[in-house]
């Protein structure tokens, strides 16, 4: 089971520093770790619609209209990262914790920030390379350390973006032009 501490553990030991308890350990290890974590996680959360990081569901409408030019406001969830998408589709603008549309109801497709013992091998691994490539310098100031395990996270997040998209049916051809015209 993973947790931010084992997988920024992990990573430090990839670039040769060695395992941390926690981020309030002594040296540049822990310490790089617990500034740098929180949002090399997030962006490589949203970095891609993940299945195990997305989430559905129906926005509250708010009873107060908004102003300008929306007609309604919606409420949107509080572990909320980014709006992928909404039903139906249609334009919209988001403000501060509320979404505005001209729609009456509104569901959405977003990211969320899941907990880090719920998240698959396969992104684990990913995130581990990641956190060694973004710790490299800070830690040991070797620039090609940090360029090879930013290549191997590159490498690994093709290979958890295959393994992810089992989750879900794949988009037939809807238009063939080229057969067409035969």
């Amino acid at each position: 089971m993973a947790t931010d501490i084992s997988m920024s553990s992990n990573a430090l030991l990839l670039i040769g520093h060695g395992t941390i308890n926690s981020f309030t350990d002594a040296g540049a290890g822990a310490k790089t770790a617990s500034n740098l974590y929180a949002t090399v996680y997030e962006d490589a959360i949203t970095s891609y619609p993940w299945r195990f990081a997305m989430g559905k569901v129906a926005l509250s409408k708010l009873v107060a209209s908004p102003l300008n030019e929306w007609k309604n406001a919606f409420q949107l969830p509080g572990d909320l990262l980014l709006v992928y998408r909404t039903y139906p589709r249609s334009t919209f603008e988001i403000y501060e914790d509320k979404l505005y549309s001209d729609e009456e109801e509104v569901e959405i497709d977003y990211w969320f920030k899941p907990d880090e013992s719920t998240l698959p091998p396969y992104f684990v691994k990913y995130m581990q390379y990641l956190l060694a490539a973004e710790f490299a310098v800070s830690v040991t100031d070797n620039r090609s350390l940090a360029e090879i395990w930013d290549a191997k996270a590159g490498v690994q997040m093709l290979v958890a973006q295959n393994r992810d998209s089992q989750g879900r049916t794949n988009n037939a051809i809807e238009s063939a032009p080229f057969l067409e015209v035969r």
